[in-house]
């Protein structure tokens, strides 16, 4: 049978499935209206893993909430960017973003976690290292677990490797936070289940949210050998955040939509206004390494600005 088809049936979800499939094929058929419908099919699944996961971890997990006991640490001055391969081996957007970091953040100390120096920073346990070297946990989702790893054992900054900076205002405010991570905030609501995003975050060891989210991730890679969400990691980080809620709204709200903007500029010619003013909105802009062809193979475009050096 069909491994897709079986998931289905595990998660509860074929009868739902076959119903969205008939009305994007039937009522939902133009560009806009089948792109929204399956981001709402997108969200509700979200909120039909969000109840199930909390109701089978979180009182479980958060029963043992050692990490309260610990003073927690701050490291302003660290950053930690992975690239498992090695950056020499990265990429040039890759090294552009990393370059980007380095050049705004002079003051902070930069770590590039590989895989061949991990181990050095922290400790995994047995069946995420075993899952991962099977194949089961992917390198995503284990890059998922060793941020969470990293900032809980040593605190500072995680920022993924295709974060672009062309600033640093916004790192002198979070500077003086006790935790941050960009917010899935829109228009004044969030229509998503998930709360926060994992690609920037700042914390201290022993962070409650942080370290809630990773014990509640290891029970459940204990006990599923597949992702039941590409976001399993945002999921379980709302659970964080709705149980340590007084603590997660003194975070101020930042919104991750105008990081994003410049990704979606990419394939277009570039224009120096758009680029002026979307400097002015953020100095912190979320790119990707997947990219389409289109995307990055014309000429005078905002990609090829980037990979030139002339975005600054």
């Amino acid at each position: 049978m069909n491994k897709k088809l079986v998931n289905k049936i595990k998660d509860r979800m074929l009868l739902g499935s076959i119903y969205d499939n008939i009305m994007l094929k039937t009522r939902y058929k133009g560009e806009h209206l089948n792109f929204n419908y399956n981001v709402m099919v997108g969200q509700k699944h979200r909120m039909l893993y969000y109840k199930r996961l909390k109701r089978k971890y979180l009182d479980k997990v958060s029963a043992k909430a050692y990490w309260e006991d610990k003073e927690p640490v701050y490291n302003n001055d660290q950053i930690w960017i992975c690239w498992f391969q090695g950056l020499e081996k990265a990429p040039d957007l890759v090294k552009i973003c990393v370059d980007s970091v380095k050049k705004n953040l002079p003051g902070k100390n930069i770590t590039i976690i590989t895989m061949d120096n991990y181990a050095d920073y922290v400790k995994m346990p047995d069946h995420i290292i075993e899952k991962f070297k099977k194949g089961i946990i992917s390198y995503t989702f284990f890059s998922d677990l060793v941020r969470l790893e990293l900032l809980t054992t040593h605190g500072g900054y995680w920022i993924d490797s295709t974060v672009f900076l062309s600033g640093s205002k916004l790192f002198d405010y979070i500077d003086k936070m006790d935790f941050f991570a960009y917010s899935f905030y829109y228009f004044g609501f969030n229509p998503e289940i998930m709360t926060i995003n994992n690609w920037l975050m700042k914390s201290g060891t022993n962070n409650n949210i942080l370290s809630l989210t990773k014990e509640l991730l290891y029970a459940y890679w204990k006990d599923y050998d597949r992702a039941l969400d590409y976001f399993i990691n945002m999921l379980f980080m709302t659970m964080a955040v709705d149980y340590y809620k007084d603590e997660f709204n003194k975070m101020p709200i930042v919104s991750q939509v105008n990081a994003h903007v410049l990704a979606t500029y990419m394939g277009e010619s570039y224009d120096e206004l758009k680029w002026n003013l979307l400097k002015e909105m953020t100095d912190v802009h979320k790119l990707s390494n997947k990219f389409t062809d289109k995307e990055t193979s014309g000429e005078g475009t905002f990609y090829k600005a980037l990979i030139k050096g002339e975005l600054s």
